[in-house]
């Protein structure tokens, strides 16, 4: 009974400190306390709402106002994933030391359950992510990386904070192609802080984790059309002449639909990426996608709506399996 007191005070903290500096896509991610929880607590179907960049429609040659509602969208985060580690210990280890029982008991815990659940953020996050830089059987280079801040600028996404993360290989593949790159004297330090690399050049700080996703293709073949026309605001495709699976996570691109710059809706000339976000066994399917086709409005994200008989062309060869940097 004599430590017991200690585990909120030593025992606990000092947990969190070893999980922390085992979850590298979890660190790169700004934690903020939402006041929500405070309300209904943070049980298992408790949800809070994450707010997205706010976009506006501009007003062009003209001096009448037309004054309207601004439109806040938000996607809901719902608590759905817990884990846990459940040990049982006798009052001898009770009363041994407590950095013993840190050292032999908590600290491989938390290693542990930080990989299980850095994993299970890897995978959860990239099955929701459209865009692409390269098909993935390239080797990493500088150019798949300057792509990506490409892609980030259009999507007008802030230029502070952007992380890459990359699976040990590519990172390997990244450094022996781009080592100049990484020789930063003022950001070497940065990394025995919080594992991550910084590298201004790039626009990027970088972090290398064993627990990257790994997503496996459908088995789509190269003949899927759109089938019917969608209409704006639409998070679902009608698709057929093709066959073979689609899978959750499986990202394409739809000809003629290119995406636009969110702040002047100029197109960018680029098409369009969408990512499936659900399974289908796939023929004449109606398909759940992401992003929504939004060809008009403030939240406009492609310069026209796909027409029947576009033709969709997925990255990657059927069927097989690519580890997913972000």
């Amino acid at each position: 009974m004599a430590n017991t007191n200690l585990i909120n005070d030593i025992v606990l903290p000092d947990s969190m400190v070893h999980f922390r500096n085992n979850t590298v896509l979890t660190n790169a991610i700004g934690p903020q306390y939402d006041n929500t929880y405070s309300d209904h607590g943070a049980k298992s179907g408790a949800s809070i709402n994450l707010r997205t960049h706010q976009l506006f429609e501009v007003r062009e040659d003209s001096l009448e106002m037309n004054v309207g509602p601004v439109t806040q969208k938000e996607v809901t985060l719902t608590k759905s994933k817990i884990m846990g580690i459940d040990i049982l210990y006798s009052d001898a280890e009770l009363s041994q030391d407590v950095n013993g029982f840190i050292e032999y008991r908590a600290k491989p815990a938390m290693q542990q359950l930080a990989a299980k659940w850095d994993y299970w953020v890897n995978s959860e996050l990239y099955a929701q992510v459209a865009n692409c830089v390269t098909l993935p059987a390239t080797a990493y280079d500088a150019d798949d990386i300057l792509d990506a801040g490409t892609l980030l600028d259009e999507e007008s996404t802030p230029a502070r904070d952007r992380t890459t993360m990359l699976s040990p290989r590519g990172n390997r593949q990244l450094m022996s192609s781009s080592k100049e790159f990484f020789n930063n004297s003022t950001s070497i330090s940065k990394n025995y802080d919080d594992g991550l690399i910084t590298v201004p050049q790039l626009g990027f700080d970088f972090g290398t984790s064993q627990n990257v996703a790994t997503h496996t293709n459908g088995t789509q073949d190269g003949n899927y059309v759109v089938n019917t026309a969608p209409s704006s605001g639409d998070a679902t495709l009608s698709i057929d002449t093709g066959t073979g699976t689609i899978k959750k996570g499986d990202a394409f691109q739809i000809a003629s639909t290119k995406a636009v710059n969110k702040l002047t809706k100029v197109s960018t000339g680029e098409d369009r990426f969408f990512v499936a976000t659900a399974d289908s066994a796939g023929g004449t399917v109606t398909l759940a996608i992401d992003p929504p086709m939004i060809s008009e409005g403030a939240y406009q994200n492609i310069d026209a709506l796909p027409a029947s008989g576009a033709a969709l062309t997925f990255m990657g060869a059927q069927g097989t399996t690519y580890r997913q940097g972000l």
